[in-house]
């Protein structure tokens, strides 16, 4: 942070006032019906005055904007905390007053998302992701799933030299054949091991590897392409983009996909229209949020949303269609409260469809309609209905997929996918695999030794600690294991030596794992029958397909940014208002795992643990009260609910 003089601060301070004051004499002063509208055209300004002030008071603007996220999900649930302390008082904060704060916290959670409206990628596209997306779906007949870094590298060596001019009239001179050529130049061997392998090899028989493949029209375009994503990425930016793992969508995903690849060839303009199809998802999210529950769970899902540090902007801001599978997830549940199941369902198979992970929270629905059926011996008539809507999307969009993206395309994608890129762990990977595959033991105690590093030096410094109690105490918190490759952690592990730096942190994850994997299962195990035993009660549909979220932690591996999916917390505010300022802490607290962790299988991992720890907290708070097995309906309606406990 820039250091701010007190006249600064007496300055900012009375500035604040002033503008405080004014809001509140317009407020006062304007007519009535129009006071509402003023309100929320004040708290956008606000917010928008307010991050663009931080912007210009840091050096440090991530973290910023990190610590602006804690607090404001620390803000919420103390206001959460007055409010249930003004009920208690039988002194009730208005529904008016309530719905401001509550919104107003939303807008600033949203602005916070988008890091204050500074995104980071010039011009708001996400080259990285737009390149691996728009190019995989355009030409994914021609390339498949393994095909991307290969053509592109034979491409970059037909085009040779190139001028390409940038729309503020630069015009740059790449000499494309001397970068793919150069002996340090790097892929990830999409079709073999996984591995970055070096590019030449690929370069020997570019007919085989990748041209043949193409028509000759279809080919010059790729080039074209090519040529655009590489100026616009810079050197660096570029190669490092081909280290990545490739196009790895389902068939489904690539038939929107393709469909607006095919409309333009890559420029600058389409770019950002691509990148816009995100903000509608996400708006469609928070407005179907509201339109099911309410402005409360909008608020609450919006500021979880915003604060949570799992899923930042950092990750899929700026890409390509990377938000239709939490928008179908989150609509389907919003459908289900609305009593239109058989959209539910068709909503919730493309969700699946989509990213295949989704599907997962159908357990969730799986285990309420196998108790009804074991009770009445037959199916609701609302389930029957799910299921006929979700086996109509089915029918529908697996034969268009494999029009739109060949035969092969289901084979190929659980090839690529499911068997290779499913089985490489990655730095930013979240899930129960990664709990089981991280030594925690060794990450506990070298952290804890990190901490007393500094307390136990500067105990030395002033000479209440011998040198030899200090070289104790480091020996204790900083063993022989933790400070080795034994632990597999990637801060010992990682080696620049190799063509691939953490490919023996790769093998020792995947080693651990297997030895481990029976811990896994039987957690799997436990949670199933603790599902079992609260969802019995349970005849909303809605309610066990928000719970069913936690089989996408305990069954996949995924990358941390679809971990968005937590937002279907919020609507579980709806039958239990005591669960905000919870879902509110985790936020919180995720950023303060985020902010204190450095290497990043540590820090996913413990984004995993309490995102799990949360999930399993929401069963045991919804544990029955009697041992009998009778089936309620949750009543969705706070109101009716018992007070919650400050």
């Amino acid at each position: 942070m820039k250091q701010l003089s007190i006249s600064q601060i007496s300055l900012l301070v009375s500035v604040g006032g002033v503008y405080f004051f004014l809001l509140w004499f317009v407020d006062r002063s304007i007519d009535e019906r129009l006071r509402v509208w003023f309100r929320y055209v004040a708290v956008i300004g606000t917010v928008a005055l307010a991050a663009f002030g931080i912007t210009k008071l840091t050096d440090d603007h991530a973290r910023t904007v990190d610590i602006m996220k804690a607090a404001l999900a620390i803000t919420a649930a103390g206001c959460v905390f007055y409010e249930q302390h003004r009920a208690a008082m039988k002194r009730p904060v208005s529904e008016r007053w309530k719905k401001y704060i509550g919104v107003t916290l939303a807008v600033a959670s949203i602005v916070a998302y988008f890091n204050g409206f500074r995104f980071g990628y010039p011009q708001y596209y996400h080259r990285w992701d737009q390149f691996h997306y728009y190019m995989g779906a355009k030409y994914f007949k021609e390339m498949g799933y393994d095909g991307l870094y290969k053509c592109a590298l034979v491409a970059q060596d037909e085009l040779g030299v190139v001028n390409y001019k940038h729309d503020n009239g630069r015009v740059e001179r790449i000499d494309m054949t001397k970068e793919v050529r150069h002996p340090d130049k790097k892929i990830r061997n999409l079709g073999g091991d996984n591995l970055l392998v070096p590019a030449a090899h690929f370069l020997e028989n570019p007919g085989e590897t990748c041209k043949d493949h193409f028509p000759p029209e279809r080919w010059e375009k790729f080039k074209e392409d090519v040529k655009f994503f590489r100026a616009v990425s810079g050197k660096g930016y570029w190669e490092d983009m081909q280290k990545d793992h490739g196009y790895n969508p389902p068939p489904v995903w690539t038939i929107m996909g393709r469909f607006f690849a095919e409309l333009q060839p890559a420029s600058v303009w389409y770019c950002q229209f691509l990148s816009s199809l995100d903000l509608v998802y996400t708006l469609g999210m928070f407005v179907a949020l509201w339109w099911a529950f309410g402005w409360r769970v909008f608020a609450v899902g919006a500021i979880f949303w915003g604060c949570q540090s799992s899923a930042p902007f950092y990750w899929t801001g700026g890409a390509f269609l990377r938000q239709d599978w939490i928008f179908f997830l989150v609509l389907s549940v919003c459908l289900l409260r609305k009593k239109y199941p058989k959209l539910a369902g068709a909503s919730l198979v493309y969700a699946g469809l989509l990213r295949i992970f989704p599907g997962l929270c159908v357990v969730g629905l799986l285990v309420t309609v196998g108790w009804t059926i074991v009770r009445k011996r037959k199916m609701s008539g609302e389930q029957v209905q799910m299921l006929l809507g979700g086996t109509a999307a089915a029918a529908v969009l697996i034969p268009l997929s494999i029009a739109v993206s060949g035969p092969r395309s289901y084979h190929d994608f659980y090839k690529h996918t499911l068997e290779v890129h499913d089985q490489t762990p990655l730095t930013n990977h979240m899930g129960l695999r990664v709990i089981i595959a991280h030594d925690m033991k060794s990450q506990a105690i070298s952290q804890i030794g990190d901490a007393l590093t500094p307390l136990s030096d500067g105990l030395k410094a002033r000479g209440l600690l011998s040198p030899d109690t200090v070289q104790k105490i480091g020996d204790v918190f900083h063993y022989k294991e933790a400070a080795s490759k034994a632990s597999g952690r990637m801060k010992f592990t990682k080696d620049i030596k190799l063509i691939d730096p953490f490919e023996t942190w790769k093998n020792m994850r995947n080693e651990r794992y297997k030895k481990y994997k029976i811990v896994a299962y039987l957690i799997i195990g436990l949670t199933l029958a603790l599902s079992i035993y609260v969802q019995r009660r349970l005849k909303n549909l809605w309610v066990a397909q928000c719970l069913g979220q936690i089989w996408m932690i305990l069954l996949s591996q995924l990358t941390c940014y679809y971990y968005s999916f937590m937002i279907l917390s919020a609507p579980l505010t709806k039958v239990r208002r005591d669960f905000e300022a919870p879902l509110f802490g985790l936020a919180a607290l995720s950023q303060f795992v985020w902010i204190s962790s450095y290497w990043n299988d540590d820090k996913y991992t413990a984004l995993t643990l309490i995102s799990l720890a949360f999930c399993l907290g929401l069963f045991l708070a919804l544990l029955p009260k009697s041992v009998e097995p009778k089936v309620v309906t949750l009543r969705d309606e706070p109101e009716s609910m018992p007070p919650a406990k400050a």
